[in-house]
């Protein structure tokens, strides 16, 4: 049945492992509007989207868009009522053990053949110290997932490690980060439609490039705990990066 509660047994484990696979929690029929918001991304993407994996010395009208970002709930709000949305914030609070509320939401898509893989990171690494172990991220593809167009993967109990120092790809212009956590620990999961996973803030976590012929699209609905505010206190390796005039801004740390 979708719209499951969270059992003992799956907190024990998101608390020990940093994350865990929820099989067929979602409805499928209760993405069909999500999924028509996020074609029209897909068909305006230079107006409603970033390339998260825009390449250094490429102007912005020539991005290749190898990965795309948007926030569909920007442009939808109306999404924040669904039953999928619900859904999360009540199982991402039994993980998390106290109430959670949700923040942002992004669609990412990786182009057939073309999509990159999104590198090792951390999303405190992205979200800085307001957000230190108070953060929960439910990861839900719109089609099966594997490692041929780009499922999840985990540090399993990476979460325990702490923050790693990120750094970003020399190749990149956009504010994509990334770390070199301990890989001989590393658990891909695929997963069907209808299912999700669900991540600790500090867990490390990537996804493989999409080598296969059709578009590989997911949503991400980021949570924090009840109170926290926003970002604040960033890391040092923080960046912004307009992408529509290229401008490159460090916020302030404290």
């Amino acid at each position: 049945m979708p719209y499951p509660q969270a059992t003992a047994a799956q907190v024990a484990f998101f608390d020990e492992h940093g994350w865990i696979v929820v099989e067929d929690a979602v409805d499928p029929d209760d993405l069909e509007e999500l999924v028509r918001h996020c074609d029209t991304i897909l068909a305006k993407k230079e107006k409603m989207a970033y390339d998260w994996a825009w390449e250094k010395g490429t102007p912005v009208e020539e991005r290749a868009f190898k990965i795309v970002q948007s926030t569909p709930t920007h442009f939808w709000p109306e999404l924040n009522e669904s039953r999928f949305r619900r859904w999360a914030v009540e199982f991402g609070s039994a993980l998390m053990a106290r109430p959670v509320e949700f923040w942002y939401d992004q669609f990412l898509a990786k182009p057939p053949g073309t999509g990159a893989a999104t590198l090792w990171h951390q999303d405190e690494g992205y979200w800085g110290r307001n957000l230190d172990d108070r953060g929960i991220t439910a990861w839900m593809p719109f089609h099966d997932v594997d490692e041929c167009n780009g499922c999840m993967h985990f540090i399993d109990g990476g979460h325990r490690d702490g923050v790693l120092e990120h750094r970003q790809p020399e190749h990149v212009q956009s504010d994509l980060l990334h770390c070199s956590p301990d890989e001989s620990r590393m658990v891909a999961c695929p997963i069907r439609l209808g299912s999700v996973t669900f991540h600790h803030s500090k867990t490390p976590h990537m996804t493989t490039a999409n080598t296969t012929d059709q578009w590989r699209r997911i949503l991400t609905q980021h949570l924090r705990v009840v109170g926290s505010g926003g970002e604040g206190g960033h890391y040092p390796w923080k960046v912004y990066v307009n992408q529509f005039t290229g401008e490159r801004t460090t916020p302030a740390t404290s």
